[in-house]
């Protein structure tokens, strides 16, 4: 069975170019996986399955707006010939992501999950506990994300050991949010490289 890719990125990507965009997915993990994608605007492939070792070409649009997985999308920034990424673990994690263009953000947890889900996944930071998020990534008003925009009970173990992805909706420092950590990057490119599986982390200080 190919492991879902729902939990894991979002990937907030808006590419005004006068070339066409490219987003590339490589699949360093051991398994196939399956990508599940959602628009704002523009268009890209949906349902995708990459095996094991696999590069895949997502086809978007040079005005593609969306998301990779299940989670919301975070705002882009219309910047002519520029794109804007992210990587989010509010909803959760199931597998380590890197991602490169403009800078590169990676996220590869660690063991000790404070609430794990299904087959090897971890449930939101926002969520108290793993019968309160059964039903879905996160129930209704965000969990135990107080305003569904500030940490909830276990958002530390996610920005403790992924300081350049989001944890919580003001991850980034917005609306007196802490800590307001290094999470998302816009420059001058029209290709992206998301890596299934880098076995790294990011550091990367503002």
């Amino acid at each position: 069975m190919p492991r879902l890719f729902t939990y894991a990125a979002l990937v907030s990507l808006l590419a005004t170019a006068a070339t066409a965009a490219t987003l590339n997915v490589v699949n360093k993990c051991s398994e196939q996986v399956f990508l599940f994608t959602q628009t704002s605007f523009g268009s890209i492939a949906n349902n995708i399955f990459v095996n094991a070792g696999a590069t895949h070409n997502m086809g978007i649009s040079s005005n593609w707006d969306g998301a990779i997985n299940e989670l919301v999308v975070l705002p882009a920034f219309a910047i002519p010939g520029s794109v804007t990424y992210d990587i989010s673990l509010i909803y959760g994690y199931n597998v380590g992501m890197e991602i490169t263009g403009c800078e590169a953000f990676a996220c590869t947890l660690p063991g000790g999950c404070p609430v794990p889900g299904p087959s090897g996944s971890c449930y939101s930071g926002c969520c108290t506990s793993a019968a309160a998020c059964s039903g879905g990534a996160l129930p209704a008003g965000g969990g135990g994300c107080p305003n569904n925009a500030f940490a909830g009970p276990h958002s530390n173990f996610f920005y403790g050991n992924c300081p350049n992805a989001y944890a919580f909706p003001d991850n980034d420092g917005a609306n007196g949010g802490t800590p307001a950590d290094h999470v998302i990057t816009t420059c001058a490119t029209s290709s992206v490289t998301l890596t299934l599986c880098p076995g790294t982390t990011s550091h990367l200080s503002s």
